[in-house]
């Protein structure tokens, strides 16, 4: 007859006991089914049960390599066992219910690379300031492991700093849920940037553009509504009929397509917003209302920012593919770098479109409020720090105009010529 709690299963041994109101099994690894082992692991059973019974049971301790007590194990006892690669798949698990499919995926990108890097057996605890000193310098200068980029060797100081603020973040986890009391890349500065600036299109260089032979309609109709509402590109890409009202001139944003090809609602409140449609822009969507007003539509989901929530529409698409379907994000960069090749227009960015549309309503003088307003931002901060870039191009129209204020106020404002002549005498008596 077993002991109680003992079981045995063909020529290996099992024992089981109740810990935090779970049923535990446990398969004693190496250990024969003879009557001495069997007697054994009755007396191991019992000791288990003491240690619960007192509070000192630590699951980890006594099954190292057993996946119930990484569940149920005391938090110090996994802090000691866990590796960097247990570590990160810990916290992404944290991140899948509030954090959309495009988040997900690349926060998942960036912990396979840092898992690497850092070595996934690697318990968490041994992980120092040193080692992560040593991981920058390898993100700043090793070899990426991209097959289409293989070869190329350094990343972008940006990307580092977001590597490691990742990794910062991490650990914090660790802290908190009470597996470490150190984080070694907190108090690892950042390493500086230099801020790009706007690299906004030209006047003459998008009139080229649109008036190039080699440019198609639906190209032309397509970059001037870019330009003239600044809309981002996943933006462009979602746009339906169902979104413009032509006879008030109003375009309304309600979703936006992600790099992951699903459609979301924009990521803030004031992303959702109504623009006031240019002419240009106008003219450009009454071009293109012939070539795609009547398509057929497409059903689609629209994930809400509340984790879980859909809404179901009916979309006709404003721009389409030729195989009749939406844009993706991918797709309007592609045709934005033929466009350039086709024009001869020194390629830049496609998000330049969205630049080009601050900097000039800028340049022209309209008040950042409303390009703010315009371009979903909640403030006019942004604009002014991040699109506030003079256009090269207009500078003589600018000295210009500045000519003929000035013109103007010393016209309203004349010298008094009394004042100037006392002031005359007063120098040449000090001479």
């Amino acid at each position: 007859m077993t002991p109680e709690g003992v079981e045995v299963r063909g020529t290996s041994i099992r024992i089981w006991f109740l810990y935090r109101g779970k049923r535990c099994k446990e398969t004693l690894k190496g250990w024969k089914a003879t009557p001495a082992n069997i007697r054994k692991a009755g007396r191991l059973r019992a000791v288990i049960v003491s240690e619960i019974s007192d509070g000192t049971f630590d699951y980890l301790a006594r099954f190292p390599n057993s996946k119930r007590a990484l569940e149920l194990g005391n938090v110090e006892s996994l802090g000691r066992s866990m590796t960097v690669k247990a570590l990160f798949e810990r916290w992404l698990k944290t991140k899948e219910s509030i954090n959309t499919q495009t988040t997900i995926r690349s926060k998942r990108h960036i912990a396979l690379t840092c898992t690497r890097l850092l070595g996934e057996e690697k318990l968490v605890v041994n992980v120092n300031y040193e080692d992560a000193l040593k991981f920058r310098h390898e993100l700043l200068t090793g070899e990426k492991s991209y097959k289409r980029i293989a070869g190329v060797k350094g990343r972008a100081s940006s990307t580092v700093n977001a590597y490691m603020s990742i990794c910062s973040e991490v650990w914090n986890f660790s802290k908190k849920s009470g597996y470490l009391e150190n984080n070694p890349f907190e108090k690892i500065k950042g390493l500086p940037i230099d801020g790009r600036e706007p690299d906004p299109l030209e006047y003459n260089e998008f009139s080229r553009l649109i008036n190039h032979p080699a440019i198609k309609a639906h190209e032309r109709n397509l970059w001037t509504v870019a330009i003239y509402t600044g809309l981002r590109h996943g933006e462009i890409c979602a746009l339906a009929w169902e979104d413009i009202d032509l006879e008030k001139g109003m375009l309304y944003v309600s979703r936006n397509l992600t790099s992951g090809g699903y459609f979301k609602l924009p990521k803030t409140k004031s992303g959702e917003r109504t623009i006031t449609l240019l002419q240009p822009a106008i003219d450009a969507l009454k071009s293109q209302k012939a070539i795609t007003f009547l398509r057929s539509a497409h059903e689609i989901s629209v994930q809400q920012r509340e984790p879980g929530k859909t809404r179901h529409e009916r979309c006709h698409w404003v721009f389409l593919t030729r195989n009749g379907s939406h844009y993706s994000k991918h797709g309007l960069s592609s045709m934005w770098n033929s466009c350039m090749r086709r024009t001869g227009i020194r390629r830049r960015s496609p998000y330049q479109t969205r630049h080009s549309y601050a900097c000039w309503m800028l340049t022209e003088g309209a008040n950042p409020s409303w390009i703010a307003s315009q371009m979903g931002h909640k403030n006019a901060t942004l604009v002014l720090t991040t699109y506030g870039k003079f256009m090269p191009s207009r500078s003589v129209d600018q000295a210009n105009y500045l000519n003929q204020r000035l013109a103007a106020v010393s016209h309203t404002c004349p010298i008094d010529e009394s004042y100037s002549r006392k002031n005359q005498a007063g120098r040449g008596s000090e001479e």
